[in-house]
């Protein structure tokens, strides 16, 4: 048995990652912003908890935390979960030699991942398919966007950077004209200094995971997007396990493999209606629908804590179950609230409606659904998660 603490109790990823390790035989600790709700924490295998800084805001003291609660409770892992709590660590990785182990690739290839310019100008070396995308430092470069079509995406590089051990958050926006492309452009360029366009995508969300190690890859794994957080484009609230595309297997393979990337990882698309695979971006860390593979029958988290401590592969292939529709509760209700509010103006794609969702949705269980915070065996948890998801929306209306 190891101790591991798992960081970002408040992330969708946390609980998956908790219930895994502590089905395996684990002592686990969960960790979570101060102030933070964590639902994590409140699972039958989490045996102690911690509170720390939030690292985008106290970066130093929140790797400090961390040190003097591995040295005080002898922790063998680390395992963080979020782009937030990966970059601090990362650069601080040495202070935990001889003490623990961490749960993380290089840092070369944490920044590679986390680059979506980097990962877009490699996926077309590689010959798959991506959006137009273009790379803009300032707004002398906002011009000749008319082939990209409006509608565009102004998102930024990377999800969150440090500027002078300050964290600048990344967004996502859509710009339907030239003057509005120009405001969101300057906005983002005054925040981060650079910041991408993008041809708009319309599509079905398909992910793909797989476990690396040492150039190649294992236990890899499909899904499809059924419902999103935010219809617009989000985490999804709901997604099915479905068969391996071997075109989307070679190319994702190959995309990981060559950043350096040692881990486990996901990798999202979007399937056109003409049906192009177009690449959106990778996480190279574990994701918040990491649960439906565990449903599905790959454990992923348990995989990786036997690579960390043991150096143990896993299985290069699990014939996982097929068409297991895995939901998340508290992101099915906000989808229902997004969508409540109606098609937003301008907007170019399809849009669910609300009433035929929810007549959908309303089916709470049938065989080969489950859910990532509902378990019978472990109910708190996600009870606890559906009462602060009322009580955030009543207080906010109040």
């Amino acid at each position: 048995m190891a101790k591991i603490l798992v960081l970002d109790g408040h992330s969708a990823a946390a609980l998956p990652v908790t219930r895994s390790a502590g089905l395996a035989g684990h002592w686990v600790a969960v960790g979570a912003n101060r102030g933070a709700f964590a639902a994590a924490k409140l699972s039958r295998y989490c045996s102690t908890t911690l509170d720390y800084p939030v690292s985008t805001s106290e970066p130093q003291a929140f790797v400090q935390s961390i040190l003097e609660f591995v040295r005080a409770n002898q922790i063998d892992l680390v395992v963080p979960l979020t782009d937030w709590t990966l970059g601090p660590l990362s650069l601080e990785r040495e202070r935990f030699s001889g003490f623990c182990m961490l749960a993380m690739p290089t840092h070369s290839a944490i920044e590679f991942a986390s680059d979506k310019f980097r990962t877009i100008e490699l996926a077309q070396e590689i010959g798959f398919g991506v959006p137009k995308t273009r790379l803009v430092r300032s707004l002398a470069d906002v011009s000749g966007f008319k082939e990209f079509g409006f509608p565009v995406v102004v998102k930024d590089r990377f999800s969150v950077r440090w500027i002078q051990q300050n964290a600048v958050f990344g967004s996502v926006a859509y710009a339907y004209s030239p003057e509005d492309l120009q405001k969101k452009v300057a906005d983002r360029l005054e925040k981060a200094g650079d910041v991408l366009v993008q041809e708009f995508v319309s599509g079905q969300g398909i992910g793909f995971s797989c476990f690396v190690a040492s150039d190649k890859t294992f236990l890899p794994f499909q899904w499809l997007r059924v419902r999103e957080v935010d219809p617009r484009g989000a985490a999804s609230s709901a997604r099915k396990s479905i068969p391996l595309d071997e075109a989307l297997v070679s190319h994702s393979q190959q995309l990981i493999t060559r950043m350096g990337f040692e881990g486990i990882a996901m990798v999202e698309y979007k399937r056109t209606s003409d049906g192009r695979l177009v690449l959106m971006e990778i996480n190279g860390r574990p994701w918040g629908s990491i649960g439906l593979p565990f449903a599905a029958g790959i454990d992923y988290p348990r995989y990786l804590i036997e690579w960390c401590l043991e150096g143990k592969l896993p299985p290069e292939k699990i014939a996982y179950r097929e068409e297991i529709l895995c939901r998340r509760a508290v992101s099915e209700l906000t989808h229902l609230s997004n969508i409540r509010a109606g098609r937003p103006p301008n907007w170019p794609a399809s849009y669910p409606k609300f009433w035929p969702t929810l007549l959908r949705m309303s089916l709470p269980w049938r065989p080969g659904m489950c859910y990532d915070d509902l378990w019978i065996s472990d109910l708190r948890p996600g009870i606890a998660a559906l009462r602060n998801w009322f009580q955030v929306r009543v207080k906010g209306s109040s």
